[in-house]
């Protein structure tokens, strides 16, 4: 499958006209001699775009994905608008991200980036931007293609070895409970945000995604984490982007064995973490799963649900509700901690 890359660095065309500033900023995001080679989520990636987020590997001759810098039309072949940004096909997927880039995730291997917006004389966005969709909706919607299931979570590894994870709604403190964990206790980092579980697997393996964390500045503050090599999140400014310490660390494949809903209790109860199972369970893993919306376009509901109800019977899978803020936040974790030294 051939994209509409371009091939030259020249503020000129070819026949001596001047090129667009559009079509310099296409040119300016690629790097066409050179080929960088990471592992991310389960995938072996073959990137004509630098990801200093991810972990780099030897060069190879097979690779899952590759992702190439190019020209997306603004209208998917055979596809159907969602919304204003989205449009979806039988094996592909179109985001146009506003002021950032379009994006064409398509069969499952192959992601084109085009950081031409609409308004030419535009600013373009900066590098880092264009990355955190890239490596969050686009690699998720991917990771659907091929029928593996993206879960939105924050993932550490207890001194124990087993792997816990922490889900809920925007805000619920996923990040939060995991970089406390880290930097007081020294759990090992795995993922933020987003990890993979394949259904084919035996066990259910988590495969993690870029380990960088997202916590608001107040939490950074509380725990005197340092703004060194913090990126703005690009909705909310007080959020920011940290990179964990082992970063560069090649990710354990481990299986998953428990994972927390968290939830907010009321001023002054007690924490309490409860094991949930049967139907309960299986509601909890579908709410947990990213952006939900693009797998039942690419997997059909009922092996969505299949693969739910099996991953359900391979977890514990617990409600955790506490009072909300930082100010107890170890007290708070004791039932967590009190499981973990058992698990």
């Amino acid at each position: 499958m051939s994209d509409s890359r371009c091939h030259s660095t020249s503020p000129v065309s070819p026949n001596g006209n001047d090129i667009s500033a559009n079509d310099q900023r296409c040119r300016a995001q690629q790097h066409p001699d050179e080929r960088y080679y990471y592992s991310t989520y389960g995938f072996t990636v073959v990137s004509h775009i630098p990801l200093p987020e991810l972990v780099s590997i030897a060069p190879c001759e097979q690779f899952d994905i590759e992702i190439v810098a190019g020209s997306v039309d603004p209208t998917l072949l055979n596809g159907r608008q969602v919304n204003r940004w989205l449009q979806m096909g039988d094996d592909q997927c179109q985001m146009w991200i506003e002021g950032i880039a379009n994006y064409r995730v398509e069969q499952g291997r192959r992601i084109v980036v085009d950081r031409r917006v609409k308004e030419p004389l535009a600013e373009a966005a900066s590098p880092a931007d264009v990355r955190v969709y890239l490596l969050g909706s686009a690699l998720g919607v991917l990771a659907y293609q091929r029928g593996w299931l993206p879960l939105h979570i924050n993932a550490v590894q207890a001194p124990s070895g087993a792997l816990w994870a922490f889900t809920g709604h925007s805000g619920a403190g996923k990040s939060t409970m995991g970089a406390w964990l880290h930097t007081r206790l020294g759990w090992s980092q795995i993922t933020d945000d987003v990890a993979v579980v394949k259904p084919e697997d035996q066990v259910p393996l988590l495969y993690a995604g870029p380990r960088k964390i997202k916590l608001w500045k107040e939490t950074m503050e509380a725990l005197q984490i340092g703004m060194e090599g913090a990126q703005r999140d690009l909705s909310r400014a007080d959020k920011f982007h940290i990179p964990a310490s082992n970063t560069r660390e090649v990710p354990i494949l481990a299986p998953l064995q428990h994972l927390v809903i968290l939830e907010r209790g009321d001023e002054g109860s007690q924490p309490s973490l409860t094991e949930v199972f049967g139907d309960e369970a299986v509601v909890m893993l579908l709410d947990t799963l990213y952006r939900a919306e693009f797998g039942r376009e690419f997997m059909a509901p009922e092996k969505i649900l299949q693969a739910c109800e099996r991953l359900a019977m391979q977890l514990h899978i617990y409600r955790y509700s506490r009072p909300w803020g930082l100010a107890d936040i170890e007290k708070n974790l004791a039932p967590i901690l009190k499981k973990a030294k058992l698990s």
